[in-house]
């Protein structure tokens, strides 16, 4: 087996420069192309051109895709961990190529961004040297020139000894000793005295090199993913660029990719309170950002996510943004417009909370992320994309959102294919934006109630379930009916405007019956609140008083031993978060406000540690450490991620700072575990209702109405409902 590399550089040229094949075979072709970078770059884009069609690329380093139809053109696009290049990098990817036959393809390349506008490249040609390759030794040569930089502070060293010394060759065997957590992910930085060729190691893959290659960056694979506290030892077979006498002096340091020392911090607790709200909005606040889809501001306060799913549309509607539903990367807006809604509820009704939290302005930034999203989505009046992605496919992988290589479709709801619901939901979120960026942006908050209009007139015109209409949500988000929020998305219309039709609208779907529980897909005690709040009219109130009669002690709803509101098993602090949050709006409306306000408070202080633990991610005592969600679960790059890590029982590598996790079961038990999907996952609209209850709580404080401050902050709440 050969292996043909060209290595000197040639003065700027017009012209593609010839990649040469360094092996091939019956199906298949290895491959090196190589650039001398002359400009700065933050990012790259390599084009191919073959005279044979090539079915699949394989390389690590680069995004491959196929521009045409005869699979003759080819893009290579950098990732987001080897993107930027300076002026005297040496830029090579090492690719596998995959077709018909055994065949040798010519292959030119260019680069775009060089110097001459994408066309000019430099390229490295010299008279050819060829190298033979012994079996057990790798053929192909590391992909990047440029070494990367990996975290300092928990490297640990390699005692070395030398075996099986011949003609240029040579086995390492590297002894490290581990300390501290269970290694997730690693790489290992080797540096010899003499230049190296090739390297061969089974647990790990060459990464990177310097330019006289004495430096190499091996990165962790399958076969040894986790390192338990203890003696390692990896063997590593090189191969001389010169000299066949002796075998070159080597060290080497192992670093565990899985350790992120960003934390959340900490606010101070200004208030003195039991539990310190100001840092729970802080943090909830961050993990809305750390779902971020699409291009990330250059705020941005989450230092281990990036641009993703930057290619998000739909033959040129651009769908880019939002947020990721959950520990998944699909965009579903029923639930996304749900969580918008209450939370720029929250914003409105509870603002001195976000003022006294210093949070205020980053809260205006976190509900406008969707809000843009969703502004996206509504392409015309009766057209509305509802989701991207398919989850399917999603759920199927494990690994970074930057990463994702799969199909992400689009789907929407329009005349023929209706979806009151979402459309509603969509539109209550939109008048509930418009009248919290009313005085702070009048032009966008105009355009929040224009949108809102054109989308309420959809919703009553063409009614239908959205979940008929659009399979791919059925299977996750599966509408039960669209009363609710017919009545619902109305009512925020007539907040919003005070047009009476928008009432009568809602009163044609209002029910007055006690509510299950609220959530994405019930927003009934929602409706009650809001008629009473809107009419002071005696018989929603009733209704209000209806609902939480089941949901207090000596209802129809169970607790937990530990005094826990147990609607449901999936997602349990979810239900009692979202009913907390709407007793205190109830409050807020003059419905038992003492009683109210302290069964909120003792639901939502549970999650926040009454029990001896804490719900939320990087809050109070013994928080989660290793939610159901994939990007946090991931090592830190260039380590791959893939499923194996949701199995590892080892902490998340990052901190998924305020998450609130699903919760416990119907005993006040909780296992933190990644695989606990049902316990442990996190999602937008579980954090929604809890960070608003969690304003609300903080408001009280503001305005001295808090439980604590009235002498009634007594949990678990054993009190009948008045």
């Amino acid at each position: 087996m050969f292996s043909l590399v060209v290595w000197a550089a040639l003065p700027l040229l017009s012209f593609a420069i010839t990649v040469p094949v360094t092996n091939h075979w019956a199906g298949g072709f290895q491959a090196r192309v190589c650039f001398k970078i002359d400009k700065e770059m933050s990012s790259w884009v390599i084009h191919l051109t073959f005279d044979h069609p090539v079915e699949t690329i394989d390389v690590w380093t680069a995004d491959a895709q196929s521009t045409s139809a005869d699979k003759k053109q080819w893009t290579l696009t950098s990732k987001n961990w080897n993107a930027v290049e300076h002026v005297g990098d040496e830029l090579c990817i090492d690719l596998m190529g995959h077709g018909t036959g055994d065949f040798a393809p010519v292959i030119t390349a260019t680069l775009e961004g060089a110097s001459g506008g994408g066309s000019h490249q430099v390229a490295t040609s010299a008279p050819a040297t060829t190298q033979a390759h012994h079996q057990g030794v790798a053929t192909a040569a590391p992909v990047h020139t440029t070494p990367l930089s990996v975290p300092d502070g928990n490297g640990f060293p390699a005692t070395t000894r030398v075996s099986n010394v011949r003609d240029g060759r040579s086995d390492h065997y590297l002894t490290f000793t581990i300390s501290g957590p269970t290694v997730m992910g690693w790489v290992v930085k080797f540096r010899c005295s003499k230049p190296v060729h090739n390297l061969n190691v089974r647990e790990a893959d060459p990464l990177s090199h310097n330019a006289d290659q004495t430096e190499w960056l091996l990165v962790n694979n399958d076969n040894q993913i986790t390192i338990k506290p203890g003696t390692f030892e990896l063997k590593i077979e090189l191969e001389l660029v010169t000299g066949r006498d002796s075998a070159p002096q080597c060290s080497a340091t192992l670093t565990n990719m899985g350790v992120d020392k960003h934390t959340c911090g900490q606010l101070p607790n200004k208030a003195n309170s039991k539990y310190n709200y100001d840092d729970v909005l802080y943090k909830s606040i961050l993990f809305y950002e750390a779902q971020r889809s699409g291009k990330l501001p250059a705020n941005n306060r989450i230092p281990w996510r990036g641009d993703s799913a930057l290619n998000d549309g739909d033959g040129g509607v651009d769908l880019t943004g939002g947020w990721y539903d959950a520990g998944d990367f699909v965009k579903f807006n029923f639930p996304m417009a749900w969580s918008t809604a209450v939370l720029t509820w929250g914003l409105l009704q509870f603002k001195d909370a976000y003022q006294a939290a210093g949070q205020l302005e980053w809260m205006y930034e976190s509900v406008k992320w969707p809000l843009d999203y969703l502004l996206k989505c509504h392409v015309s009046d009766n057209v509305l994309y509802v989701q991207v992605g398919d989850g399917g496919v999603d759920h199927g992988s494990w690994g970074r959102p930057e990463d994702m290589e799969m199909a992400r479709p689009a789907f929407k709801i329009d005349a023929t294919k209706p979806g009151s619901e979402v459309a509603m939901e969509t539109a209550a979120a939109f008048a509930a934006g418009h009248l919290a960026f009313k005085e702070k942006d009048p032009s966008y908050s105009a355009k929040l109630l224009q949108h809102a209009k054109s989308l309420w007139q959809f919703a009553v015109t063409h009614k239908g379930k959205y979940s008929d209409s659009v399979s791919a949500a059925a299977g996750y988000y599966n509408s039960a009916n669209v009363t609710d929020e017919l009545c619902w998305g109305s009512l925020w219309l007539y907040k919003a405007t005070k047009e009476p039709k928008y009432l009568e609208e809602a009163l044609k779907h209002y029910d007055a019956s006690p509510d299950w529980g609220m959530s994405w897909d019930d927003v009934f005690i929602g409706n009650q609140v809001l008629l009473y709040e809107l009419t002071k009219e005696a018989k929603y109130k009733t209704a209000v008083e209806g609902t939480f009669r089941e949901w207090f002690p000596g209802g129809t709803v169970p607790y937990t031993p530990k005094g826990l509101a147990y609607r449901l098993q999936w997602g349990s602090l979810r239900y009692a978060s979202n009913m907390a949050m709407a007793a205190l709006m109830a409050a807020e409306a003059g419905i038992h406000p003492d009683e109210y306000r302290h069964w909120a408070m003792c639901q939502i202080h549970y999650a926040l540690g009454d029990t001896g633990r804490s719900f939320v991610v990087g809050f109070g005592k013994n928080p989660p450490v290793s939610p159901h969600h994939r990007s946090s679960s991931c090592p830190n790059l260039p380590v791959r991620c893939n499923m194996n890590y949701l199995h590892l029982d080892t902490p998340n590598t990052h901190m998924l700072c305020g998450a609130l996790v699903g919760g416990p079961d119907s005993s006040d038990g909780y296992k933190d575990s990644r695989e606990n999907y049902v316990n442990n996952e996190v999602a937008c609209d579980y954090n929604a209702g809890f960070q608003t209850a969690v304003a609300g709580l903080r408001s009280l404080l503001v305005r001295h109405l808090h439980p604590e401050q009235k002498g009634g902050a007594t949990c678990p709440y054993h009190g009948r409902a008045p």
